[in-house]
């Protein structure tokens, strides 16, 4: 009885360590080609001339890439994630009310709306308002090389870019390229679902190499860039 007892504990702990091994397989082959993804994105914004940045949605388990013609202007000023959260919902809602605006608009001039007597210039078409750069939008990534991923037995456990205080735990999380062969520096916690296994990608801001380590690196505190990404001394 103690021999097949000694023995079934054996074919447990085997399988127990099949099983964390195939964890660890998926969690660097996922670090791998997110890798992989980091690099493409810095050629492509080098030799394209355009912004790109990687989405990565922690809920899901999900990343893709996205492309801009616009200048994307980075925050001067660190942000939490919350605050990200509540300026995109802004920007989102001021998108809504423009578009709803350029819609009544369309539907006025169909239904033959005319302008004033002796105007030939709608002055409700200016918006004035504070100066604010223009936003950059971004449209999904079409190039086949680089397709959405999901990621499999391995989740996002964090973000974290020097535009904010914090790293982003959950929602989205953005990694931005720029045109002229630079990115902003970045860590990217995967761990297993289990989260005993923990793989860091720590990606580098001028050659857009990315370092892989199996271990949890946390971002220095209290540290600042510069929009090269080098450290601010004060």
């Amino acid at each position: 009885m103690l021999a097949v007892l000694a023995i079934f504990a054996l074919m447990i702990g085997s399988a127990a360590r099949g099983f964390r091994s195939l964890a660890k397989s998926d969690l660097r082959t996922s670090a791998a080609k997110m890798s992989g993804a980091v690099k493409y994105l810095f050629d492509r914004a080098s030799t394209t001339g355009k912004h790109h940045r990687l989405v990565i949605d922690l809920n899901d388990g999900r990343y893709w890439a996205e492309v801009s013609d616009d200048r994307f202007y980075s925050p001067k000023e660190a942000e939490t994630p919350e605050e990200v959260r509540r300026r995109e919902e802004k920007e989102a809602q001021e998108d809504d009310d423009a578009k709803r605006k350029q819609e009544e608009r369309a539907t006025a001039e169909a239904n033959g709306a005319a302008l004033p007597p002796g105007s030939s210039f709608d002055l409700s078409k200016l918006d004035m308002g504070d100066f604010r750069p223009k936003r950059a939008r971004f449209a999904a990534f079409k190039e086949t090389a680089l397709k959405p991923m999901t990621l499999k037995n391995v989740k996002v456990r964090s973000v974290f870019t020097p535009r904010l205080t914090d790293p982003v735990t959950s929602g989205r999380a953005y990694v931005y390229f720029f045109p002229l062969g630079q990115t902003e520096p970045a860590i990217i916690t995967l761990s297993d679902p289990s989260g005993d296994a923990v793989y860091s990608l720590v990606v580098h801001p001028i050659t857009g190499r990315v370092r892989i380590y199996d271990r949890e690196i946390r971002p220095p505190a209290g540290d600042q860039f510069d929009d090269e990404g080098k450290r601010v001394v004060k």
